[in-house]
């Protein structure tokens, strides 16, 4: 019975541990490694000094990237990077949602942007006029995926 308890921590143990790695995993903080314009396709969102930055890329083909973010806080010092001719985002007057439409062939687009008293982004992402698959989605320095094309970020501000 004793060497049953003892597992029983054991396991509990390596349980919460690996769930502590895989949170830290699940930052939003740094610029994603594999973001490698015109080699990868995808969503790529993270955070740092700067603000909060959203990017699209692909692999050399035409795609169009649209999707809505929305904020319980004000979105502040949106600017548009490497948009051309037809791409678009818009700020909603109350300044709580964007929505955007790229066309991107390789190159990279996006924009950056800041958000003031906020506690939550929620992302809405399509490709091609359909959801994005989720592993063309990549967050934070290790490119971590979520779990729908439809996600919420929290804790927005460094502590």
């Amino acid at each position: 019975m004793r060497k049953l308890s003892i597992l029983v921590i054991v396991v509990a143990l390596l349980v919460l541990s690996a769930g502590a790695a895989l949170a830290k995993d699940r930052s939003i903080e740094g610029r994603p490694d594999m973001l490698d314009p015109g080699h990868i396709r995808g969503y790529f969102v993270w955070r740092d000094d700067d603000g909060l930055h959203l990017r699209t890329t692909t692999r050399g083909h035409d795609h169009v990237f649209s999707g809505v973010i929305r904020t319980d806080g004000k979105f502040e010092d949106v600017d548009g990077r490497r948009l051309e001719h037809g791409d678009y985002y818009r700020l909603s007057r109350d300044r709580d949602t964007i929505t955007f439409r790229f066309t991107t062939a390789g190159g990279l687009d996006g924009f950056d942007f800041r958000v003031d008293d906020g506690k939550r982004l929620n992302f809405d992402l399509f490709m091609d006029g359909h959801r994005i698959d989720v592993d063309e989605i990549y967050i934070g320095e290790r490119g971590w995926h979520p779990h729908h094309s439809e996600f919420t970020l929290h804790r927005l501000h460094r502590d």
